[in-house]
């Protein structure tokens, strides 16, 4: 009977010795667990991305394109002003940590003055890259530099419109394996298959642009809304 009361009675001490120890260890994973996380050592489930390449207020994570002769960029109002300049006035991407496929870039652009491209953008494709050119050689021009070796209005993607001053214009490039799109304001411009085509950047200044620019050649323009986003295709 001692015997029996002996067992429980250091059952009852194991246990309780047992509750406390599991309970002072839970504290001390909660307390570990309150202080990586405040501290941003680690991230329970799935963040979202933020797709937002301009912030709004200044050119942080961008470079000003030392182009030649080109004119001042300045950030007034959430909005990216570029100048005119001899020739093309730009910026680009300070880092290359950006995908090379399976992507969309968006970008909202405004011509104030001149006659030409006022906001082209320079976007990578694999292992290259290419320029969505709305408005150049004139001011009338929408393609593709370069496929092939020929440029924009010399290839298939030629389109031709009128971009009117002081007006807010929506492009958006959408690269895959398959193929290059390109809208505007939603309807789709270009419809490019990549299979057995040569994608390069034109030659010259713009390859200054890498691996993502956007460029004004003789124009006032203003950008805004620049967005960079992973897509499933």
């Amino acid at each position: 009977m001692a015997g029996g009361l002996t067992a429980n009675l250091s059952a009852a001490i194991f246990m309780k010795n047992l509750r406390l120890f599991l309970s002072q260890s839970a504290l001390g994973l909660a307390v570990v667990l309150v202080t990586a996380l405040g501290t941003g050592c680690i991230v329970l489930g799935k963040q979202k991305s933020n797709p937002t390449l301009f912030n709004g207020t200044d050119l942080s994570g961008w470079e000003i394109t030392d182009f030649a002769g080109g004119g001042a960029v300045t950030v007034k109002d959430g909005e990216i002003h570029f100048a005119q300049g001899e020739l093309i006035t730009g910026i680009h991407l300070a880092h290359d940590n950006v995908p090379r496929t399976n992507y969309e870039l968006e970008v909202e652009a405004m011509k104030i003055d001149g006659d030409d491209f006022f906001c082209a953008i320079t976007f990578p494709v694999g292992e290259t890259y290419a320029t969505f050119v709305p408005g150049g050689w004139g001011g009338t021009v929408v393609g593709i530099s370069s496929i092939d070796g020929m440029d924009a209005a010399e290839n298939e993607t030629a389109t031709f419109m009128k971009f009117e001053k002081n007006q807010w214009y929506r492009f958006k490039v959408r690269v895959t394996g398959e193929k290059i799109q390109c809208f505007l304001d939603g309807k789709i411009v270009v419809d490019l298959p990549l299979e057995d085509r040569r994608i390069a950047l034109r030659p010259g200044p713009i390859e200054l642009s890498v691996p993502i620019g956007l460029a004004s050649f003789q124009c006032i323009s203003k950008a805004r809304n620049v967005k960079l986003r992973p897509i499933n295709p």
